[in-house]
């Protein structure tokens, strides 16, 4: 089973989150920040519109580190925004792209990459790598040294496609060692509640469990994946991320109890 989602920056400008939603969307990968260091222009209220419609939420980082010194402190960067927002858990996904990292020997963008999944991790975050299909394949960093899930963009299809358009044939599916998260194919994503094209992504790994629009009445629940386990919302999410992390789809189920 896959689920369907979008990642976004400020380059999507305003998002409506409520059309978002109502389009079919599944889950959003936010930019956290941006080269300068500085918060993404959109974050704060991109984080506001998914926590309000209960969309799932992870987030991601363009990384332009040329050395581990600077990787450490774009990862710092973004941790502290996390902390800010009160985001103290979650996946954070490295996003390994930018033409300037192929001027770097394999070994040492290895290296840069690692230096910054050890902030990252250290921090009690998840760490993902984001990448297209050419550099996982060319092998530009040292794929075999990373066991962490990935996201890899692969473009079969020039057209334009809708939340509610099945992804190319399977035949293009990106095929890695590693868990597959997601695939990101394509750029040309029309979404309702947003103006521009947005990246559309199929997820294989669900990093979530139902979330409850804010604002909504607080219930008496309790989280069960098995007769034999008893959780707390907060417990449940991290069991499920403990699963989900080795590529075990598990279903956590929500159980409401009645006085």
């Amino acid at each position: 089973m896959s689920y369907k989602g979008i990642d976004v920056s400020d380059n999507q400008g305003v998002i409506n989150w409520e059309k978002v939603k109502a389009a079919g969307c599944q889950f959003a990968i936010l930019r956290t920040v941006r080269r300068s260091g500085k918060a993404d222009l959109q974050f704060a209220a991109n984080l506001a519109g998914c926590l309000a419609q209960g969309i799932p939420d992870e987030f991601y980082k363009y990384t332009y580190a040329l050395t581990p010194t600077q990787a450490v402190e774009e990862a710092k960067q973004v941790i502290a925004l996390l902390i800010a927002h009160d985001k103290k858990e979650g996946r954070v996904w490295w996003d390994v792209e930018d033409p300037s990292l192929r001027t770097l020997s394999r070994g040492v963008l290895t290296g840069i990459i690692q230096s910054a999944a050890d902030i990252i991790i250290g921090a009690g975050y998840q760490f993902g790598i984001y990448t297209g299909k050419s550099f996982y394949e060319e092998k530009v960093f040292d794929t075999d040294a990373f066991t962490c899930p990935m996201w890899i963009a692969r473009y079969p299809n020039s057209g334009y496609f809708t939340l509610a358009d099945n992804p190319p044939a399977d035949k293009y599916k990106p095929e890695v060692k590693q868990p597959l998260f997601g695939w990101q194919y394509t750029s040309k994503g029309r979404v309702d509640g947003i103006s521009t094209v947005v990246d559309l992504n199929t997820c294989y790994i669900p990093f979530w469990t139902a979330q409850e629009p804010q604002g909504a009445p607080k219930q008496n629940y309790i989280y069960v994946n098995s007769v034999a386990d008893t959780w707390t919302q907060e417990e449940a999410v991290k069991e499920q991320k403990k699963f989900a992390a080795i590529g075990i789809n598990t279903v956590v189920h929500k159980v409401e109890i009645k006085a």
